[in-house]
């Protein structure tokens, strides 16, 4: 009886810690994003313009990182909300939520924040982020450039090509290209984006900083991208992350 009593807790304790691991995400915490105001003016046509809020949620110890971002309200009423999880090792998004409160409902329930789009769907992001080994950070700081990893130094640095357009038409854009290089003393360059506008183009694109994993050698870099507003300014700022390693490979 003893031998069988033992059997069955041995079952047990060898499914638990599949359960126990699982983490339960609380809302995330926005950090504050600066855009160079001066740098913006002097590389675009100017104007007032709002960025989108920007929520780190954690990283993986296999190059993953999850953030939520709160997309401009412009002129809707509405509340619009994303949760990305990326791999930073080629910048693909592995898994997206968009989300947004417009219904012509007069008397919607539909959540219009942050704190009630994540209770209400609180079960799901824990469980697409513990499916992907997110790990929550709950403190995070936007660190500056240059980044000092162990005994190296690396630096970044922003090209930015513009389309040929008259003096009207720049109001409506003329990013075409931009690319983000590395500088590493020990180990070289390496190009981190390199992203190309077809379509949309922005008035101006800039790097904000960067968050650095606590889980291995590995940042995300924050840039933003100002749109022209839907109706002129104020314009509109979406952020985009690129991934670096700080090993060798920058990857």
């Amino acid at each position: 009886m003893i031998n069988c009593v033992l059997s069955l807790i041995a079952v047990v304790l060898m499914a638990w810690p599949a359960n126990s691991q699982e983490t339960t995400f609380k809302n995330p915490v926005a950090v504050k994003l600066t855009v160079n105001r001066s740098d913006y003016n002097r590389n675009s046509i100017g104007g007032n313009f709002e960025v989108e809020n920007f929520y780190p949620v954690g990283w993986s110890k296999d190059g993953k990182f999850a953030y939520y971002v709160e997309p401009v309200d412009e002129a809707c009423g509405c509340y619009f909300g994303k949760l990305m999880i990326v791999d930073l090792k080629n910048d693909t998004v592995l898994w997206q939520f968009d989300y947004s409160s417009e219904d012509d409902a007069e008397n919607s329930k539909k959540p219009k924040t942050l704190t009630a789009l994540w209770t209400a769907n609180r079960k799901l992001f824990s469980s697409k982020l513990n499916e992907n080994k997110i790990e929550p950070q709950r403190i995070a700081r936007v660190l500056p450039f240059p980044i000092i990893y162990k005994t190296d130094r690396v630096t970044t640095n922003l090209s930015v090509e513009r389309k040929t357009v008259s003096k009207e038409d720049r109001i409506y854009g003329d990013v075409a290209r931009a690319r983000v290089e590395l500088t590493s003393r020990q180990n070289g360059k390496k190009t981190v984006l390199d992203e190309k506008y077809s379509e949309a183009m922005p008035l101006y694109v800039g790097v904000l900083g960067y968050l650095k994993s606590p889980l291995e050698p590995r940042v995300a870099i924050i840039l933003v991208e100002i749109y022209r507003g839907y109706e002129g300014p104020p314009n509109v700022g979406n952020i985009t992350i690129a991934g670096a390693s700080l090993d060798k490979n920058f990857r």
